[in-house]
């Protein structure tokens, strides 16, 4: 199984999640990390790492943190984050680009009613900036169902 496609089976498991209550930060990642372990990855839930934090003022800061999700995968690796929002939250971004992992997703619940695209794009793009860090990092929203590279 190539990347691509567990990229794929990932958006799939995205788009197919749903609760009748709303998404339950907790249970989806467990339902997520039981999903990769059974597509063969190495899942390390609350994967620790130091990383320049950007405040919404601007300021950096040395933090402690913890990625959502560290996976390996045919030796790739892998940091995922989700957030239960509409917009991934500065420190996850920060994380994430911070991960150096060879792939990194974001996952937001979102809401059909917001433009989870544009405003996560800026978010992303600003604080790149800040941390004069350029990578890729994509981005799935559960609601809407949609996926893109920032």
């Amino acid at each position: 199984m190539s990347i691509r496609y567990l990229i794929s089976l990932i958006e799939e498991f995205c788009y197919g999640y749903e609760e009748p209550f709303g998404i339950n930060h907790e249970r989806f990642k467990a339902d997520f990390i039981s999903f990769l372990q059974k597509e063969g990855c190495d899942v390390i839930e609350e994967y620790e790492l130091f990383f320049d934090n950007v405040s919404a003022n601007g300021k950096i800061a040395r933090k402690r943190g913890f990625i959502d999700f560290w996976v390996t995968f045919e030796n790739k690796r892998i940091a995922v984050e989700f957030d239960n929002g509409n917009k991934l939250k500065l420190k996850s971004i920060c994380k994430l680009l911070q991960s150096g992992a060879d792939l990194m997703i974001g996952i937001v619940r979102g809401n059909q009613y917001y433009n989870v695209k544009v405003s996560n794009i800026k978010r992303v793009k600003w604080i790149m900036n800040k941390l004069q860090i350029s990578r890729k990092i994509l981005l799935i929203s559960l609601s809407p169902k949609s996926y893109f590279w920032i």
